[in-house]
């Protein structure tokens, strides 16, 4: 008996799978250019609120005590680092349980977990769709706060970045993972990616470092990922540090990254037997 083509390889079965779908989420994406001047410009209008806070409270940009704590006086340039790492986690984790909605209203949900193929790859590709243009909004963002701001940015400094960057994405596409699961068997993740979201806001160092939390708020901050990616960009970008000097921080964000991803897959396939086994997979 001839084997299907997912047998005989399947690891190049759901690279096609990954692909069609990144593809198919890109046209889609494209079809509303709209979208990219929003995402590439209105976060900036985000941030700027808060710099004029600082200036309102400090009299300036520069505070000796915010340099204490961080290292660096250059308060615009750590806002605007927090801004833009902190869109992966607004696009990513709403992404990929709204894109579990988005089959269903289309009403092609039961077509794509028919499909001979993991339907976490499937996801995977609608994330991966999400990471490329977080990262092009991304660029956008850096690009103008370069030229509104005086951010100083070189190859040198970006190569690492974007490194840390991918760590990051990984961490996230476990725990969009868990979100899509979510909407298989209730439908909705908008309510618990909007929490998680808010979680990662406070506890995490986007808008303040997180020495200025409480101690108990700190724990909870550094079991975050975006916790060791904020803290590795900015000393980076800001303290001119090295990847060899930050090795306990990249450590940390690797092995939360392998746990969400473990337990993403797991959480995700337990959920779609599940669904399918009551009949409710399919159900609005």
């Amino acid at each position: 008996m001839m084997q299907s083509a997912y047998e005989q390889s399947p690891w190049r079965s759901n690279l096609f799978v990954v692909w069609n779908e990144l593809v198919k989420n890109m046209k889609f994406l494209m079809a509303y250019p709209v979208i990219f001047i929003f995402w590439a410009i209105f976060p900036i209008f985000w941030f700027i609120p808060f710099i004029l806070q600082g200036e309102a409270f400090v009299g300036g940009l520069q505070s000796a005590n915010f340099a204490q704590i961080t290292g660096s006086g250059e308060y615009v340039p750590f806002i605007v680092i927090g801004a833009v790492l902190n869109s992966y986690v607004n696009t990513l984790l709403y992404g990929m349980g709204e894109s579990i909605r988005r089959e269903a209203y289309q009403g092609t949900l039961d077509y794509v977990f028919a499909a001979p193929c993991n339907k976490a790859y499937v996801l995977i590709g609608k994330a991966l769709s999400e990471s490329v243009s977080s990262t092009i909004f991304a660029a956008s963002q850096l690009a103008i706060s370069t030229l509104l701001f005086g951010i100083n940015l070189t190859l040198g400094m970006m190569l690492p970045v974007f490194f840390i960057v991918i760590l990051l994405i990984l961490g996230l596409y476990g725990l969009s993972l868990v979100l899509a699961a979510l909407s298989l068997m209730y439908k909705q993740s908008h309510d618990v990616s909007e929490t998680i979201g808010y979680v990662f806001y406070v506890f995490s160092p986007v808008r303040y470092p997180i020495e200025s939390l409480p101690f108990w708020a700190q724990i909870i901050g550094k079991l975050i990922p975006l916790t060791y990616a904020l803290i590795i960009v900015r000393s980076i970008m800001l303290l001119g540090m090295g990847l060899s000097a930050l090795y306990w921080e990249i450590l940390a964000l690797l092995i939360i990254d392998a746990f969400l991803i473990l337990a993403g897959f797991y959480m995700f396939n337990w959920m779609e037997n599940k669904t399918k086994k009551s009949g409710t997979i399919s159900h609005y």
